[in-house]
This record gives C-alpha cells, structure tokens and sequence, in this order.
C-alpha cells in the first residue's frame, strides 16, 4: 500500500492540466531544442511557467543530457513545493559542497530534511549524475510518499527483484505511469536519467496526485493527428512512426532493437495500428457487417472472439483473433466503417505496447470526410511556394500541421517556421513576417 502524507495541491493546479496542451499549443516554444512535438513540451514549459527550470544561456534545456544529483536535486525540490533554506550553516553537512555553490542551499535543505543522506565516505558528489532508482527515491521523500515492502510474486521489471531496494518505489511508478519501460521492456534502474525525463517523471506525479493517486493517462500529451481522407482523427504515441499507403495509413512502433524495417511482420518490441475507411457501398447495417466480419474470421481463423463497445462516441465490433489479429470496426455515419487493424510482438515490452495501442483506440474521433486525393492536396500547396502573402492558406489546407523547429533569424526577413503533417508527411518552412511558403520537403525535416 503507498501513502502520501504530503498534500500541497489544489483545484487550480488540475484546471491547469486540463488545459495545458491548449494553452501551451498557442504559444512559443520556450527552449529552442524543445519543439511543441517534443515529448517533454507540455512538462517542461509547464515547470518553466512556475520558475522551476530556467535552461542554458543558450537557450537551450538540453532534455537529452543526463542530469547531475544537484540538478536532479534542485528540480525535485522546487516542483515538491519545497521552500529552500537559505541561511549557511557552521558545520557543512558535505564537504565537497562549498558555499559559494549555487546548489549549497538545496542541498542542505534537503538534508535537514533526511530527503538525502551522501554517500558512505562522507560525500555528496554534486557533480555525478544520478539514476533512477536514486531519482524515484529522492521523488518519494520529498512527496512524503512511503510504500510497504514489494511482495515476493509481484510482477515489476525483468531487471528489478521484488526485494531490490528501489522495489517499491519502482512498483509505484510502474503503476501509476509515471515511468515507461525502456524500449526492452526493462526498467534499467542504473541508467542514468536525463534532464527531460526527470521533469516529465514530476509532472505525471503531480497529475497523479492532484487527481486522487489516479494512474497518469499516458496518453494525455500525444497530439492529434488528422485525417479527413479517411474520416477520423487519433492521437499518435511519441516515438510511433506514421506509414502513409495508397488508401490506408499506420501507426508504427518499430522495433528498433532487432531493427526491423517493415511493420507488415511483428517484431518482439513492435507494434501497428493500421486503419482503413470501407465505404460501405453496399450499405450494410451494423448487423450485417458484423455477420459478414463474423463470417470472414471464422474461414480465416477458425476461432476468435467477439466484444461489442463503444470507441469514439460509435458503436464498434472488436474481433480477436490473436496478437497479430486484434481488430476494431467503427460504424460511422452514412454507413462508412473503419477498420483498425492491431498488431504486437510478444516480449517484455508487449504490455506497455498494449496500452499505448489502448490509448490511440481510445482517442479515434469521427471527422468530416475530405473526397480530395492527398496528391492533389499536396500539389495545390506545392502551387503556392514563394506566393507572398498566400502562406496561411496553404497552412490551413492541413489539419494536424505541428510546429517541429523554429528558425528565429530566418533569410533575414524574421523567424521562420518549419511545419510538418504526419497524415501528409510532408513539411512545410514557412516565413511569418511576409506570411509566405518558402518550400515544402516531403518527410519531417527542417534540411531545406
């Protein structure tokens, strides 16, 4: 059982999350190398609005940077609500901290507060980064978060042993989805944890615990993406590829420990979400459809089995025939079905797979339907590069359009934007001052 004994949240900081990708989506970027579509956007503008973060000089956050105990140290301290004590103090806790750091006094807070204790030769090493078994320690003591010891069958990582140490905090953070599995499936406790996954770690904790210790919905900062020519929208994990195909697209988790170059064959750490619109022609009702699916599956798969639910305000068919064969069909208005196709590979990572798949299933929305080929689409924009002045209307030809990178100097004429569309794969630069299409790439990139 995990108890909390620290309570410093109110209404307003859950209004907040329930708001923040809106928000954040209308604003700037605040670190140059933390584009809107960065996994850590909505997290580190989040600690960046409350002072927490400040960044480089150079306008950089450096997410992917591992961080060092004192950094890690400041960070957790400050997103806990802790005030830190300023005053020096006559016998130094840790003689490698000096006073004249900048990290002194959060340091000594913290040991004031048995929230650190150094190591055994009397160090602190400020300097060393720090793992995360170290970081979920140090995240449970500053929250006055105490969990009983792991019991001995319970299922934690394949790396971690019911009676590691770190075992309870793990099982904490494994349940509430405030850490994810690497992409083995392992937790990799020794890893060292970066700057980017840190502030993510304190903000899911304090969506957690703003929301009754409620798991975090992994799914609550992937974007939408749009696809009118198929009738609906999804939101797409981070780190999922988008497989534009002649009148099919789909969501991709490659394997990329057995580098695997095709999601047409599951890998062990892969996954696929392939959608189709069936028109329908023939106008059959749910009923019929579903007859006619029933009849297809039990030639092809001689078993399977059958859920009727609810996905995206419709009535939707689940067949299951296997991991490689676990299907939606979503009835849309005018009788239009779209069909969605899952596929995963069976390894330490299948259950983490398995709930991202959950969540992109969760997040299909019907939209109106576009009749207009993606083709021409793409070639009407491709039309208007360099037309000054026509800029906006070729960004409103795409719905899903994410900003991935800004150029603050441009040609010389201002900040220049570079706009990518997963449904269209397609990136567009764009220059805001003269509100002009400089060029458009197909993939995402900003290597014009």
């Amino acid at each position: 059982m995990f108890k909390t004994k620290k309570i410093i949240f109110v209404l307003g900081v859950f209004v907040f999350h329930m708001a923040a990708s809106a928000v954040y989506a209308q604003q700037d970027q605040s670190f140059a190398d933390v584009p809107l579509d960065s996994k850590y956007f909505i997290a580190i503008e989040h600690f960046k609005q409350q002072d927490v973060i400040q960044g480089y000089n150079d306008g950089t956050f450096r997410p992917g940077q591992e961080a060092t105990r004192a950094e890690a140290l400041k960070i957790i301290l400050l997103s806990s609500g802790i005030q830190i004590h300023s005053t020096q103090i006559e016998e130094p806790f840790f003689p490698d901290v000096l006073s004249s750091e900048w990290y002194y006094p959060h340091i000594n807070t913290a040991k004031e507060m048995g929230i650190v204790m150094g190591y055994e030769d009397g160090m602190y090493k400020p300097n060393q980064t720090q793992n995360i078994a170290e970081t979920l320690k140090i995240i449970f003591l500053a929250n006055g978060i105490s969990a009983d010891p792991v019991p001995e069958n319970t299922s934690l990582y394949p790396d971690v042993s019911y009676d590691a140490w770190f075992a309870p905090f793990a099982l904490y953070a494994k349940e509430k989805n405030i850490i994810e599995p690497q992409d083995d499936g392992k937790m990799h406790p020794e890893k060292g944890v970066t700057r980017g996954e840190l502030v993510e770690i304190m903000y899911r904790l304090e969506m957690v615990l703003a929301n009754n210790n409620q798991p975090f919905d992994i799914s609550t900062n992937w974007k939408y993406n749009n696809y009118p020519q198929y009738s609906f929208k999804a939101k797409l994990p981070f780190d999922w590829k988008v497989v534009n195909n002649e009148d099919q697209v789909v969501f991709w988790h490659p394997d990329a420990t057995n580098h695997q170059s095709t999601y047409e064959v599951p890998f062990p750490f892969s996954a696929s979400i392939t959608f189709h619109l069936d028109m329908n022609a023939g106008g059959l009702s749910p009923t019929g459809y579903t007859e006619k699916m029933e009849q297809i599956y039990k030639a092809e798969y001689g078993s399977y089995q059958k859920n009727t639910l609810m996905l995206g305000g419709v009535q939707t068919l689940n067949l299951n025939a296997g991991p490689d064969n676990d299907d939606f069909f979503l009835f849309f208005p005018e009788n239009r079905v779209l069909n969605v196709f899952t596929s995963y590979g069976w390894s330490d990572l299948t259950p983490h797979l398995k709930l991202e798949i959950d969540g992109v299933l969760r997040s299909i929305q019907n939209i109106a339907l576009t009749e207009t080929e993606s083709g021409d689409l793409v070639s009407d924009a491709r039309a208007l590069i360099l037309v000054e002045g026509q800029g906006q209307a070729v960004l409103d030809k795409f719905s899903d359009l994410i900003i991935i990178e800004t150029d603050t100097i441009g040609a010389g004429n201002g900040p220049v934007d570079y706009y990518y569309s997963a449904g269209f794969d397609i990136t567009i630069k764009f220059e805001r001052v003269s509100v002009t299409v400089l060029d458009i790439q197909t993939g995402r990139t900003s290597a014009f």
